[in-house]
């Protein structure tokens, strides 16, 4: 009696577990449908004014971007009170700390361990430019606009590749002044000499400095005359700007934005390409208009108006997640079905004492 009994209640278990996982086969999980185009990368898409192209997109990295090109964009750049800036990035007309020198097209000049003929390749974009060796072929160099190459005892800078040759550029820095003022809205670049660089670039003179009688001199070669480094040097190029002055920066036309205690901020428009990154579900705006966006594919992506679709979004997820919750609960429903059934046939064979 007592195993029949045991057997009965143990199948009567297994018939609810089988039941729960048997509906855990056929139920199919609700999914994600929204109207709406759907977007893969290189796809444009227009908002009000504003194109917009997707860059990637990524559903398994749960990634994507789109990007749009801001024609007006603000850059901006600070340099910072006694700090020193290139006259190669910042300029000014009339200003004197900065020399340049063209090396023409097929010409010689001396460079490193000989004498080196320059070659320019105008067909290459952007241009280039090879510096061969006379006397050995098989020694060359290729350079490019922003390489460094010595030249004269002078470390350059290469800012131009054309036609007529290689345009070498050198200069000595500036020192960023800030007037001292409670509220400054002035500030001064104050021309700091190479020292080392214009003796050894000077021949009459040896290329170290002396102190004579607690100041530093420089030794005239011929006859070691001595002249203090301060009349030897020429007037140092200074130049001053306000507020709202135009000044130039790496190319562009800038302004003198903002003049603070602890720095000078230049401002300057120019074309930016703007990136916009997203996600699963996520908030966007695109020109001034609130987005969200869902994969709907491996590689596809819906970018669809907040408000009624993304009510309905919210509402699909919530069923997703009631299903999940339920799909758990027949789970559980089944493997406690799994392990009663197992124990009552266990308790109903147990050996009987006596």
């Amino acid at each position: 009696m007592q195993r029949r009994a045991g057997a009965i209640y143990a199948a009567f278990f297994i018939l609810v577990g089988v039941s729960a996982y048997a509906f855990i086969g056929i139920a199919e999980q609700p999914t994600v449908s929204l109207a709406g185009d759907e977007y893969a990368a290189g796809a444009n898409l227009d908002v009000g004014d504003r194109t917009y192209t997707v860059e990637n997109v990524d559903a398994d990295g749960d990634s994507g971007a789109l990007s749009w090109t801001n024609e007006s964009a603000t850059f901006t750049v600070t340099f910072e009170n006694d700090t020193t800036v290139s006259p190669l990035e910042v300029q000014w007309d009339g200003q004197r700390a900065r020399w340049s020198s063209t090396l023409a097209d097929g010409s010689t000049f001396a460079y490193e361990n000989g004498t080196y003929r320059v070659g320019v390749n105008t067909s290459a974009d952007p241009p280039t430019a090879t510096l061969t060796h006379v006397e050995n072929a098989s020694m060359n160099e290729s350079v490019a606009v922003g390489d460094t190459l010595a030249y004269r005892n002078n470390e350059t800078t290469i800012t131009a590749i054309n036609a007529d040759g290689i345009e070498l550029t050198w200069a000595e820095p500036y020192l960023v002044a800030v007037e001292n003022a409670t509220d400054p809205s002035a500030v001064t670049f104050v021309q700091q000499f190479d020292v080392e660089g214009r003796l050894a670039r000077d021949s009459t003179v040896y290329n170290e400095t002396v102190t004579v009688e607690d100041v530093e001199s420089v030794v005239s070669r011929p006859d070691n005359a001595t002249t203090p480094l301060e009349t030897y040097l020429p007037a140092a190029d200074t130049a001053s700007f306000e507020e709202g002055e135009a000044i130039h920066y790496a190319g562009n036309e800038t302004t003198i934005e903002r003049v603070t205690a602890d720095g000078v901020t230049l401002a300057w428009d120019g074309v930016r390409t703007e990136t916009v990154r997203f996600s699963e579900g996520a908030n966007i705006t695109l020109a001034d208009q609130p987005y969200f966006t869902h994969f709907s594919g491996s590689s596809q992506v819906q970018i669809l108006p907040r408000g009624d679709a993304y009510d309905t979004y919210q509402q699909q997820l919530d069923d997703q997640a009631y299903f999940t919750e339920r799909k758990n609960g027949l789970w559980g429903v089944t493997i406690f079905s799994g392990l009663a059934a197992a124990m009552l046939l266990g308790m109903a064979y147990l050996p009987r004492k006596g």
